[in-house]
């Protein structure tokens, strides 16, 4: 299978993944309801890591554009569909959007939490925990501040919120790698994970609202005074 390889000048990675299966689905090397090649396969016909082209196949995966079965994804919808999703990815390439992502998580994880607090089962606040012990073992994981969040999600027991916000986190993964490397952005953003750990676990819905709209601020301080983080493609 012919793919074009991704250029290094070119725009946001997991959007050029999507373009270049667009042309190849339009050229007919791969057709609809097909099997991709393996991952290794793929990301050597684009000239991309491995790790970029799970993020992009997971944003897909999501959004319906392909199917996974095991280790074996094939392509789900028309090329079409897949150009509605990068235009859907554009919106973390624009500068100008940051702070209505800001804005969008306030109006989502602040009633996450509030839910937490009222519907979470024992097993919800363990899975809590564990996610910030991780963070105080490996500070530096940005993956542990993900598995936190999916975490406080999973505990609202409200699937569209939970869904919405595991999507959210694919999208500004790349931004949040970026702002881990900061030091001083990791010891205040773990801080505040424990404020709101212990919130939820407490059921005190005003205190775990008040600690993630602080810790919310704190994300928004940080795109305000590093730009150069956020604007990088």
């Amino acid at each position: 299978m012919h793919l074009e390889k991704i250029q290094n000048e070119s725009p946001k990675i997991p959007e050029l993944v999507m373009q270049s299966l667009i042309r190849a689905i339009e050229e007919g090397y791969i057709r609809v309801g097909e099997e991709l090649p393996s991952e290794r396969d793929l990301a050597e016909s684009l000239g991309v890591g491995r790790g970029s082209l799970r993020e992009c196949l997971a944003v897909l995966d999501f959004l319906g554009a392909i199917e996974s079965k095991g280790n074996r994804k094939k392509v789900a919808r028309d090329a079409e569909y897949i150009q509605r999703a990068i235009a859907f990815i554009q919106i973390t390439n624009r500068p100008d959007t940051q702070r209505e992502f800001t804005e969008f998580r306030l109006i989502n994880e602040v009633s996450i939490v509030e839910l937490a607090c009222q519907r979470a089962t024992q097993e919800d606040l363990d899975a809590i925990c564990v996610a910030v012990k991780r963070l105080e073992a490996q500070p530096w994981d940005s993956m542990a501040d993900v598995a936190f969040h999916d975490a406080l999600a999973s505990a609202s027991h409200n699937v569209v919120l939970t869904a919405t916000l595991h999507l959210f986190s694919s999208m500004i993964s790349d931004l949040r790698n970026r702002f881990y490397r900061l030091p001083d952005y990791v010891l205040r953003s773990q801080e505040s994970h424990q404020a709101i750990c212990d919130a939820v676990c407490a059921r005190d819905v005003s205190r775990a609202r008040y600690e993630m709209e602080r810790h919310l601020r704190i994300a928004q301080e940080f795109i305000d005074k590093y730009p150069e983080q956020s604007d990088q493609k």
